[in-house]
């Protein structure tokens, strides 16, 4: 014999349109908070990626004029920072930098982004040269490096210096030390 249980003591296997509904706006909500979040997360992490590609790009390059005992160049492609930059090693003495002397490459800055370079009294530079101790050699003052980003927001933007010992660092961007966006 098989007992049938009333009507309303049946389950339901479902969700109810409502249930639906408050899921959906509890979705949209948490969304409305974290793109935002997110976005910014994005831009800060890609101006952190510029910063540290320079930055471990001009510490090899201080490796290599010490390793080699021969001047070593970061250059900015067609003279503008944006356009990436070069590492060679002037293994021949000639003075250039061609072929086998280039040690790295680095493609052009992400999309929105701008990298000047200069030195601390605020001339422009494209080429900073290491001498054979690894220290400083053009240009004769610090160089100053500003990684802006798209927002141009200056407190959020990075920027790097390098030392007359040839010691390079990262340091915030601000109009106090010379690098600005």
């Amino acid at each position: 014999m098989q007992s049938e249980c009333p009507r309303h003591c049946r389950t339901s296997a479902g969700f109810t349109l409502i249930e639906l509904l408050v899921a959906v706006a509890i979705i949209a909500i948490m969304l409305a908070f974290a793109i935002p979040s997110f976005q910014e997360f994005n831009v800060n992490y890609r101006t952190t990626v510029q910063a540290n590609d320079l930055l471990a790009d001009l510490a090899l390059a201080r490796n290599e004029a010490v390793k080699y005992a021969r001047r070593t160049v970061v250059r900015a492609e067609t003279g503008d920072w944006n356009d990436g930059w070069i590492v060679g090693t002037d293994l021949n003495g000639n003075g250039a930098i061609a072929g086998d002397e280039i040690v790295k490459r680095h493609g052009v800055a992400e999309q929105g982004f701008n990298i000047f370079g200069g030195d601390e009294a605020g001339n422009p530079a494209t080429d900073i040269v290491f001498g054979i101790t690894g220290q400083l050699a053009v240009p004769a003052v610090p160089a100053e490096f500003s990684i802006c980003r798209p927002d141009n927001d200056q407190q959020k933007s990075r920027g790097l210096r390098v030392e007359g010992t040839g010691r390079a660092a990262a340091q915030k961007v601000d109009d106090n030390n010379g690098m600005f966006c």
